[in-house]
């Protein structure tokens, strides 16, 4: 059966190094097999470095914050905007804005980091296209490439690495066996309404990319924007509702204490790089045909393949008519099943195993004692950690998950790429009633949304230093 792994990078041709910079601030870090260990992850990483250029970062004001812990440092920071979204949580400090066509990136961002003596790029993400130019470049220059990702260990955590993330993290040329014990992550902080946070400065950036996009003529975003995107986050919205109700039964019988014995497949999201650039595959539904042929092929006959959507992709995609189709033609039509919203948790605690491309569920399935395999490139697939044979024997062939190294892995993942921080939430705000919260935000997204058609059926008129008004006011509010 198909398989995808590589064994590790090489250290000589994909980490960025730092040898031969001379700039004041910049350090060498100790490697996983020196003797003081991986470095403890942190924002303090960046605050070593006299002059940090800032690309894109998460949606809402995180790079902003950040801008102001490193200059509360001492340090200069630049940021480079891309779109209207840009601009409107990052419209203070030195920003260049760049709004030629994307061949013209390299030079623009050449002439920059010259010019302004930038020893350290900090991204969020290390895919975009803008974003693998720069890391690119910033090898080829000796210019330190920090990327930010959502956290590998969720929630309450972000991560942070130097050279690149998921596949191409450091981490993923660790050997287990030279994985140095440190000690169990302290309590961490825990932060509320993180997702809503993030669905609503989502909102704001889409609108500000749309008000604004004359300025920015030649920008894509890898979600389009403009009133469809909008729409189908409020699809997401509706179908999560109607899941829940269509799907009640068969939850009901997946988490019962008497469930059918069943393996689960994780899916991702329909554009994730991690599926184009780290796997064999370039759809999620070549994925979701190569896993039912295997299973309906080769698994025991008395158990279940339970097919898990992304929850980030429940507007954009439904698979259940590519399920129905690739079950019946395989012959397991009455073994698969297709499920959107029941709890991961409670579906890891009964489950048999794990299917995943490169997804940070399988951690999370690992953390559960879920025999895990991993079909892609991805820095958590090691030997002694998750299965390495064949997706055709992992049916009836993956022994227990190993807690001892996993729990040494796990730690020393934590320490050396996660923060225990949000991008959304890590914020003190004022709070209002709950009531009173809710009906606010209502309306302020009622009134954005209607605001936003306005501003597409125009044609990109600039709302935007009105916009980012009100949405000071209501980030004040509401958090």
């Amino acid at each position: 059966m198909l398989m995808f792994r590589e064994g590790g990078r090489d250290s000589g041709s994909n980490h960025v190094t730092l040898s031969g910079l001379a700039r004041t601030g910049a350090v060498e870090h100790a490697s996983l097999q020196g003797s003081m260990g991986p470095e403890r992850a942190g924002l303090h990483q960046l605050a070593r470095y006299q002059h940090v250029l800032l690309l894109q970062g998460p949606n809402g004001p995180f790079f902003a914050r950040l801008r102001d812990y490193l200059e509360s440092a001492g340090r200069c920071v630049s940021k480079v905007n891309f779109n209207g979204g840009d601009d409107f949580f990052y419209g203070r400090g030195t920003i260049e804005r760049f709004t030629q066509p994307m061949p013209a990136w390299g030079a623009f961002l050449r002439k920059l980091l010259v010019e302004r003596r930038v020893d350290a790029i900090v991204v969020f993400g290390s895919s975009r296209r803008h974003h693998r130019i720069a890391a690119r470049l910033a090898k080829e220059m000796g210019i330190a490439f920090w990327v930010f990702e959502e956290g590998y260990v969720r929630p309450d955590y972000i991560t942070l690495e130097e050279g690149g993330v998921n596949a191409d993290s450091p981490i993923a040329t660790w050997e287990l066996n030279d994985v140095r014990a440190v000690a169990r992550p302290a309590q961490k902080r825990h932060f509320k309404h993180a997702f809503g946070k993030m669905a609503w400065y989502s909102f704001l950036y889409f609108g500000g990319g749309i008000s604004r996009s004359r300025k920015y003529p030649h920008y894509r975003h890898h979600k389009p924007f403009g009133f469809h995107e909008i729409g189908l986050w409020l699809r997401a919205a509706y179908r999560k509702h109607r899941y829940r109700a269509q799907e009640r039964e068969i939850k009901a019988r997946l988490l019962a204490e008497n469930h059918p014995p069943f393996f689960l497949a994780a899916l991702q999201v329909y554009n994730d790089s991690q599926i184009r650039v780290h796997s064999p595959w370039r759809r999620i539904e070549d994925f979701i045909e190569w896993t039912v042929y295997s299973f309906a092929h080769h698994a025991p006959a008395d158990y279940l393949l339970v097919i898990k959507h992304h929850p980030m992709d429940r507007g954009h995609t439904d698979y259940a008519r590519a399920i129905a189709d690739y079950a019946a033609r395989f012959g397991a039509a009455d073994r698969v099943v297709y499920i959107h919203d029941a709890h991961l948790p409670s579906l890891l605690h009964r489950c048999s195993g794990l299917v995943t491309v490169n997804s940070t569920t399988g951690l999370q399935a690992l953390y559960h004692r879920v025999p895990v395999i991993a079909l892609g490139r991805c820095f958590y697939a090691k030997p002694g950690i998750t299965y390495q044979g064949s997706l055709d024997s992992f049916w009836s062939e993956s022994p227990p998950v190993d807690t001892r190294a996993f729990t040494r892995f796990r730690n020393g993942l934590i320490h050396a790429s996660q923060v225990n921080s949000s991008f959304y939430a890590d914020k003190a705000v004022g709070k209002m009633p709950r009531l009173h919260y809710r009906i606010w935000r209502w309306c302020s997204q009622l009134a954005s949304a209607m605001g936003l058609i306005a501003i597409d059926a125009c044609g990109g008129f600039d709302f935007a230093p009105m916009t980012r008004w009100v949405s000071a006011v209501v980030v004040a509010l509401v958090g």
